[in-house]
């Protein structure tokens, strides 16, 4: 263990905070540096950390409240100062070379410890807008890496675009027909595929059945319906005649995102960072329905990096979210060729690829311990 190079990775919160900085942790293991991570106590993260071998320490950290509520705000007062001094003993202990934050509740503490002990911090957010944690660490830390474009950045001179790590299995995928084939669909009809991640979006779900049944059999579909709804959806299609439909694949759940995204021409689903990372990584053209309860939006704004460069379409959640639907599908299928052209513009952002953006990431933390 003598000479190795530490870092430790403020991580955890959710999986779209969490995975970026567990992909540079394998990559940097890979590279022969000793990783540890810093969660929240019984973090989502903790099963992941130990079957990958990682060790971690646990720090009883909160999000700052969204409300007015005075003894709210002091308790996360207290928790913040409890973490801070957790992050410097662990510093003073661990003696990293790099501490990172991926954008949790977590980094700003562990970034703000980093710079009292003079240790090299770094950032990574995923969005196209800063969350507050990274907002707050940014002030400190000594680069900031981008998943996503920002704009009026205000650590721009600091900001190196590396895109978000996707997963390794995107590595490699079949082609378009296989993966049809595979999923028993038609080799060469226009599929499209609908996800709202591992829960579902029950907006998203509803206003597909309806488009569904109203240009029935004109494309085929695959529907992520997440595991709380499948029941709900599934008598739903049954009820507008499609029960049984052969261009129809309904699911709960599937843990095989690459053959999805293989098969689908176009995609519908919200629009996290994780999701558009794999959308610019794989060139799929897609709707994205941002969520309306996304903090301070950021899901609308990483949309429109996609869909001002024609590689998306932004379609909000408004009153008329079916019809709109419904209407834009049916521009699709009137031009199927369209997605092509779609599929081009996502090179004229500029977005690197996430198979590649731990290895970007990496790059950046060795070359400033050069």
């Amino acid at each position: 263990m003598l000479g190795k190079r530490r870092i430790l990775i403020a991580s955890g919160g959710t999986g779209g905070h969490f995975y970026p900085g567990f992909a540079l942790a394998a990559e940097l293991r890979g590279r022969g540096w000793q990783v540890l991570f810093l969660v929240k106590k019984e973090d989502i993260s903790i099963p992941a950390l130990r079957k990958a071998d990682f060790p971690y320490a646990e720090t009883d950290m909160t999000s700052l409240p969204r409300s007015l509520n005075p003894a709210a705000h002091v308790s996360f007062f207290f928790k913040f100062l409890g973490s801070l001094a957790l992050a410097r003993r662990v510093i003073a202990d661990f003696r990293p070379d790099a501490v990172l934050g991926t954008g949790s509740y977590i980094a700003f503490p562990a970034v703000l410890a980093a710079r009292l002990a003079g240790v090299k911090s770094y950032i990574h957010e995923s969005n196209a807008i800063f969350g507050l944690g990274n907002r707050l660490a940014g002030g400190f830390c000594n680069r900031a890496a981008l998943g996503l474009p920002i704009e009026n950045n205000a650590f721009a001179a600091r900001s190196a675009l590396t895109g978000t790590p996707i997963r390794e299995d995107f590595a490699s995928a079949p082609g378009a027909r296989q993966a049809r084939e595979a999923l028993g669909l038609e080799p060469d009809k226009f599929t499209v595929l609908l996800f709202g991640g591992s829960q579902g979006a029950r907006r998203l779900n509803d206003a597909m059945i309806k488009s569904a049944a109203a240009l029935k059999g004109g494309f085929q579909l695959i529907h992520i319906a997440g595991r709380k709804n499948l029941e709900a959806v599934s008598a739903a299609y049954a009820a507008s005649g499609l029960a049984g439909a052969p261009w129809l694949k309904l699911f709960d759940y599937r843990e095989d995102m690459p053959l999805l995204y293989a098969a689908a021409d176009l995609v519908l689903s919200r629009s996290g960072a994780g999701t558009v990372a794999e959308l610019a990584a794989l060139k799929k053209p897609a709707i994205l329905s941002p969520l309306p309860s996304s903090a301070a939006g950021h899901q609308k704004a990483n949309a429109l990096v996609l869909a001002s460069r024609g590689a998306a379409v932004c379609l909000d959640e408004g009153p008329d979210f079916d019809s709109d639907l419904r209407r834009t599908l049916g521009e699709f299928l009137a031009a199927p060729a369209r997605t092509a052209e779609m599929a081009d513009n996502f090179g004229k952002i500029g977005i690197p690829d996430g198979r590649k953006a731990a290895a970007l990431l990496a790059d950046i933390i060795e070359e400033k311990q050069a």
